[in-house]
């Protein structure tokens, strides 16, 4: 049997498969009415092998291997990424091309509004300054119930929030330090340094945050290392170092590292006239969490060496 063929293999191959297929169909209308189409179907498939080879559309296969070069090529060019970022010449062009980026970016989109805001989504259970006003009926509750700071073991982080901190009480942690590498090795001689940000980030290595802390408490960046050594007539330093630079924090805490530093907590605003100031001596392993809505902060050494940490912080409303 001989078929007639209207165009070549290779002009076939290079018409659109819906072109292939009207093509064809033509073919077979044409071989069909003139019968000279086979009877059996074993015939009619190998007759029909080279023609549905000739239109047949791209093989899954090439798709896969085409997918696969897509996904080898994307996995070097994040590797390279990944090394540029790791290694300092290559963070710093890249921060280069970011920069010169956004700079292109200015006339057409005002990024810096984003860049000098805190937050990109407001949080409606953040805890704004300023929204709780002390009263004088708060002042007299503080000092008529709670003649003395309180000393906790083992707390569990709500109680420290609930009862504590949100009712400007502050408090004593026994245990607050005990696990941290800070209270064995901190000695005068070992943190004498710089007081730069890398040696920041060295002290942040001997101390965790405090556990008694609930995670709605959010610790400001800069910390305060307090430290005091005997002077060479012996005497220890008498006057008080007031606490003034905490940039409006609601939260501070102090602990003591080593040997003893005599804490004052001292009543400010409308309850200045009705309360009385804390004074406290911590030993070391205590922190002490002292709420700043009420209270200001000053210090000096009892001992002849004394070692302390401080910080600062927020905290959040809980979900009503």
């Amino acid at each position: 049997m001989v078929i007639r063929r209207g165009r070549s293999s290779s002009g076939l191959r290079s018409l659109s498969f819906s072109r292939k297929l009207s093509y064809f169909d033509g073919e077979f209308e044409r071989l069909y009415q003139r019968r000279l189409l086979p009877a059996s179907a074993s015939e009619y498939c190998r007759l029909m092998e080279p023609l549905l080879r000739c239109c047949s559309p791209p093989s899954r296969r090439s798709g896969s291997r085409a997918q696969g070069r897509i996904a080898l090529v994307a996995g070097v060019l994040f590797l390279l990424g990944c090394l540029l970022l790791h290694s300092r010449p290559g963070s710093r062009f890249l921060s280069y091309c970011g920069r010169a980026l956004l700079i292109q970016l200015l006339p057409y989109w005002d990024w810096t509004l984003y860049s000098n805001t805190d937050c990109l989504i407001r949080n409606p259970y953040y805890f704004e300054r300023g929204l709780e006003s002390l009263q004088l009926t708060d002042c007299i509750t503080v000092c008529q119930q709670y003649p003395k700071v309180e000393f906790l073991h083992k707390v569990d982080p709500k109680v420290v929030l609930q009862n504590y901190l949100r009712q400007n009480l502050p408090v004593i942690i026994t245990d607050g330090a005990e696990e941290w590498v800070a209270q064995r090795e901190f000695t005068v001689p070992f943190i004498t340094r710089n007081c730069n940000k890398a040696a920041a980030k060295v002290i942040r290595a001997f101390y965790q945050r405090p556990y008694f802390l609930p995670p709605v408490v959010e610790l400001a960046e800069s910390n305060w290392l307090l430290m005091a050594s005997q002077e060479e007539n012996g005497a220890v330093e008498d006057t008080f170092v007031k606490v003034k630079d905490h940039d409006g924090d609601l939260l501070m805490w102090i602990a003591q590292l080593q040997g003893i530093f005599e804490v004052q907590l001292l009543p400010k605003d409308i309850c200045a006239s009705k309360c009385t100031l804390f004074t406290l001596k911590l030993s070391p392993g205590e922190i002490v969490a002292i709420p700043l809505q009420m209270w200001e902060v000053q210090y000096r050494p009892f001992s002849s060496i004394a070692i302390g940490l401080a910080a600062t912080g927020n905290w959040l409303q809980d979900p009503r």
